[in-house]
């Protein structure tokens, strides 16, 4: 490095350095220009102390004098397009989750058709298809790419991002377990149209859903910009907390959903004619 700023201050002092004048007298009225200037631009009576060779020099040796400068604007180039697909496949999953979650939250009410009831079947199918997809970007982000894991694992943030990723997952199965039901109920010549106890609870879950999307990138941007970094707490005691998290509203959610009673709509209307 001592090598690299000494020959920088020298190829620069060189480049500033007074050149002497020559002076060229000629017998004829016209002489030739002593610099390639087609348009005329500069006086020929004055002459710039700066040479732009010994310019291109002074900004040329700290990169020949010391390779490694030349090669960190590429240090990253081996890994540079697993990181961008894992990256866009990470952004892409969540815009398809957001989406899904915006067809279930729309189409969810009292009364469904059985159109309706198969298109948020299927819009529950493509949200586990891109939660799958937002997961395995995640670990290869977190794993294989941008900081490593050594410095996500000391970062409580990232696993409190966690937790809210298991809390989104552990309220999605609610709905998941009720659509199967209902699927299923359909198959076998048992459908019922769903009631509007039913339909709330699942629209609140659509709504803490929405919620938990808009948390969980915002504690990604602090987590990445490493507010909060310490190695005094043991990651191992974050990881189990936030699986703890995941594990115990998952059961919660789950149970709920198997033992839900619903007020049905033919049950309602008939009693309100009576």
């Amino acid at each position: 490095m001592r090598l690299t700023a000494l020959l920088s201050l020298f190829a620069a002092a060189t480049a500033w350095a007074p050149q002497p004048r020559t002076t060229i007298k000629s017998s004829s009225s016209t002489s030739a220009p002593q610099s390639f200037d087609p348009l005329n631009l500069s006086d020929e009576t004055s002459s710039s102390p700066i040479r732009p060779e010994a310019v291109f020099l002074a900004s040329a040796l700290p990169i020949i004098a010391n390779p490694s400068v030349a090669s960190a604007a590429t240090a990253g180039a081996p890994n540079a397009v697993g990181s961008a697909f894992a990256a866009y496949g990470h952004y892409i999953s969540m815009i398809g989750i957001l989406a899904c979650i915006m067809a279930e939250r729309l189409t969810i009410k009292p009364n469904m058709s059985e159109e309706e009831e198969d298109f948020i079947a299927a819009a529950d199918i493509g949200l586990g298809v891109w939660g799958v997809g937002i997961a395995y970007s995640g670990y290869l982000r977190a794993v294989e790419y941008e900081k490593g894991f050594d410095f996500y694992a000391h970062e409580p943030l990232f696993w409190l991002k966690i937790a809210f990723v298991g809390v989104f997952g552990a309220s999605s199965f609610f709905n998941t377990v009720v659509i199967i039901q209902r699927a299923i109920a359909k198959r076998n010549g048992n459908f019922t149209p769903m009631g509007e106890k039913l339909s709330n609870r699942m629209i609140r879950i659509c709504n803490a859903e929405l919620t938990a999307i808009a948390i969980i990138p915002l504690t990604a941007t602090f987590m990445a910009r490493g507010v909060g970094y310490s190695q005094d707490i043991p990651w191992q005691a974050e990881a189990a907390l936030a699986a703890l998290v995941f594990g115990g509203l998952s059961f919660k959610y789950i149970k709920e959903a198997l033992t839900f009673e619903d007020n049905p709509v033919s049950l309602t209307s008939s009693a309100s004619e009576d």
